[in-house]
This record gives C-alpha cells, sequence and structure tokens, in this order.
C-alpha cells in the first residue's frame, strides 16, 4: 500500500498525468471554443475519431507523419464544416446532429478501416508514422523537472501552446470579446455589428481542428496505430470539463487537470495488476462528481436570484 501511495507522488506520475491529460485538454477546449460563440459542439468525440483514423491512413499513404498531421487538420475543418451547416444553415438541432455526427465516425471507421486493412480493429497492417517526441535542450537535464515536462509527443507541446493561444484568443482580442457577445445574446452582438456568423462559423472551425488534433495524438503518438473506440469517451470528458467550467477557460482547463489525474490514477493502478474492471471507473466517477458540484452550483445561483 505505502508503494501506491508513493506512486503517487513521483515525477513519473506527473509524466503520465501530462501524457493522458493530453487528449482531454484537446477535447475540452474544442467544446470550449465552440460554446463560448453560442455552439454547443457535441461531436467532439466523433471528430477525435476521425482524426486518429485519418492521422493513421493520410500518414500511412503519403509515407510522412507530418503531412498525415496536415490531412487530420482539413479532416477537422470537414467535420466542422458539417456540423456548422446543419446547426447554422440548415437551423438543426445541435444536439442532435452533433449526436449524429458521433454516432457516424463510430460506424464508418469501422467499415473504412475494413476496406482499408481487412481488420475491424487495429490498422497495424497499414505502416503508419508516427510524430516525434521532443527533448528539451537544457530542462531535460534538470533533475525531476526534466522528467516531467520533457521527451513529450510533439502534439503535447502543440497542445500547450495552443492552450496559451486560446487563452489569449479569448480574453485579449476583440474577436475573443465577439466570441463572447455571440454565446451570450446573438441578437444584442448584431445589433452592434458584429457578423455572428461569420464569428461562430470561425470558432467551430477551430473547435474541429482541436478535436481532430485530440484524435491524432491517440494514433501518432500516444499509440503508433488507430484501434476501434480508440477515443475511449475521452470527447465526452472533455466536453463535461468544459461544463464545469461555465465560461471559464482557466476553470477548464482546472477540471480537465483533475480529470487528468483520474486517469492517470487508472493508468498507475493498472500496471499494479488491480482489477481493471473497477479502477477504469473512476474518470467517469470525477466526471460525475463535476457535474453534480456544477448541478449545485447553478441551483444555489437559481435561488438567489429569485
Amino acid at each position: 500500500m505505502n508503494n501506491i501511495i508513493a506512486s503517487f507522488f513521483s515525477a513519473s506520475f506527473l509524466f503520465i498525468v501530462i501524457r493522458v491529460g493530453i487528449p482531454l485538454l484537446f477535447a475540452s477546449m474544442s467544446a470550449y471554443v465552440a460554446s463560448l460563440s453560442g455552439i454547443l459542439n457535441i461531436a467532439v468525440e466523433g471528430i477525435m475519431i476521425f482524426g486518429a483514423l485519418f492521422g493513421v491512413y493520410f500518414s500511412a499513404l503519403s509515407h510522412s507523419a507530418w503531412i498525415g498531421l496536415l490531412g487530420v487538420i482539413v479532416i477537422g475543418t470537414v467535420c466542422s464544416l458539417i456540423l456548422a451547416f446543419f446547426t447554422m444553415k440548415m437551423k438543426a438541432d445541435a444536439a442532435m446532429s452533433g449526436i449524429a455526427l458521433n454516432l457516424f465516425a463510430s460506424d464508418i471507421s469501422i467499415w473504412l478501416l475494413l476496406i482499408w486493412t481487412g481488420s475491424k480493429g487495429t490498422s497495424a497492417s497499414l505502416p503508419s508514422k508516427v510524430l516525434p517526441t521532443i527533448n528539451i535542450p537544457i530542462i531535460k537535464d534538470i533533475p525531476i523537472l526534466g522528467q516531467i515536462i520533457s521527451g513529450h509527443y510533439f502534439l503535447t507541446y502543440v497542445c500547450i501552446a495552443l492552450a496559451i493561444f486560446v487563452y489569449i484568443l479569448v480574453y485579449k482580442t476583440p474577436f475573443g470579446m465577439h466570441m463572447k457577445a455571440c454565446g451570450l445574446d446573438a441578437d444584442a452582438a448584431l445589433s452592434v455589428g458584429i457578423k455572428v456568423n461569420k464569428v461562430r462559423l470561425i470558432s467551430i472551425i477551430l473547435s474541429g481542428i482541436l478535436a481532430a488534433l485530440g484524435g491524432a495524438y491517440l494514433s501518432m503518438g500516444y499509440m503508433p496505430i488507430f484501434s476501434n473506440n480508440m477515443t475511449a469517451s475521452r470527447g465526452w470528458i472533455g466536453i463535461a470539463a468544459n461544463a464545469v467550467g461555465q465560461g471559464n477557460f482557466l476553470i477548464v482547463i482546472l477540471a480537465t487537470f483533475v480529470f487528468a489525474i483520474a486517469q492517470g490514477i487508472v493508468n498507475n493502478l493498472a500496471l499494479m495488476q488491480l482489477p481493471s474492471e473497477l479502477i477504469n471507473t473512476i474518470p467517469y466517477l470525477c466526471v460525475m462528481i463535476g457535474l453534480i458540484i456544477l448541478s449545485v452550483r447553478n441551483y444555489q445561483k437559481a435561488r438567489k436570484n429569485k
């Protein structure tokens, strides 16, 4: 028991938390930038599946991980444009459109995998490429700190850079103010000259790219292949983290970090050969607790406003 507890206070555990937390951060940022402008993106999970699948396929086809990554960005953009067409142009219900895209991605990915590889399970037969890991000069040689933040996959540092970018975009630029205005009251934003549809379209495209990159992280770094159900509800956990944040990006990141710690605990306990059926429930219990806390907060606010 002492060894188990000690493992949670080690540099290797924090390294694992970062590794498992990056796809969750991609997912939560994807949900955040869409919801901030008033578009509910329930399709984060489905877009992550497409990103993971096509990253592997394009890299195998081109024999280049970088071209594969470019293809992932294109796929994320296409998925977001499809979602924007149905929600903004056709006025379809955003939640139903997102669920439809999730279901489509889940099924079509298996069919495409069967066509490309002859297998419904994994893409192991495809000669796909992986993105490199990055050892940060000087920092990699610093005890403990180097063990924690150096040696991660390329997309780990891309994700951190994008988180900084999203923060600056939302809180330090006029476009970020426009996103908030569109999310709070589209009619009021339109009345002061903000091009609501343009702002929302850019937001949903950014959301799609972030989700697709989260999928690419899973199949082009975390693992070198695509496998059925690879995302394992990470998109939904990202959506839950965004819901907990309620429009505050720092709280969204904090909630994501808590869920990442829960996933890190699962990975750590799995190495100790504890019952997987039990420990795999830990992240979802954390999500439930987070949503319960959110519901209590909303209930208390509603009572105060009466």
